[in-house]
């Protein structure tokens, strides 16, 4: 294995790391699963592409779930699936726009279309009491996550970093 695949792996396990630190930074919600988990998510997708970025919103949401003790059950499964959505999209639209339109349409499929999803297993009442944090901590998560990567940007050469290793992704 060569020296930049070590870097990046190392790398993605500090965003999935800081997601696990980020589950524990609640932001108040019925069930408490709504948390700072997916901003290293959002970032590795920008920083690595779509599907890293995938893996560490995926797996984020797992660990914020079990932190909670999974008050969805087996949906959770299916939340953190979406999850990995959200990255992929995410990751294209910020390649192919803008940081700017990645982030409403992110923003929107996290806070809003995720949760619309969940209607038909837990009822329109989970939605609504669901969305404003929801919305919130999706918002938060996301702008968080640009900001971040901006700033690092000016900082390091990202798009070096980004290119390193074979596992280099096509976005």
């Amino acid at each position: 294995m060569s020296q930049n695949n070590i870097k990046r792996i190392v790398l993605l396990a500090l965003m999935i790391a800081l997601s696990a630190a980020g589950a524990y930074i609640i932001i108040p919600s019925p069930i408490g699963t709504v948390a700072f988990d997916s901003a290293p998510g959002y970032l590795a997708s920008m920083i690595f592409g779509g599907g890293s970025g995938s893996i560490v919103l995926f797996l984020g949401h797992l660990l914020s779930a079990m932190k909670s003790g999974f008050p969805l059950g087996m949906l959770h499964l299916g939340i953190a699936v979406l999850m990995g959505v959200c990255g992929l999209v995410f990751a294209y639209l910020y390649n192919k726009a803008n940081s700017l339109l990645a982030a409403v349409v992110a923003i929107i499929l996290n806070g809003i279309v995720l949760d619309a999803v969940l209607i038909p297993f837990l009822g329109y009442h989970f939605f609504l009491s669901m969305f404003i944090p929801l919305l919130l901590g999706s918002a938060v998560n996301v702008v968080l996550a640009v900001v971040i990567h901006k700033i690092l940007g000016e900082r390091i050469n990202l798009k070096k970093l980004r290119n390193q290793g074979s596992y280099h992704e096509k976005n």
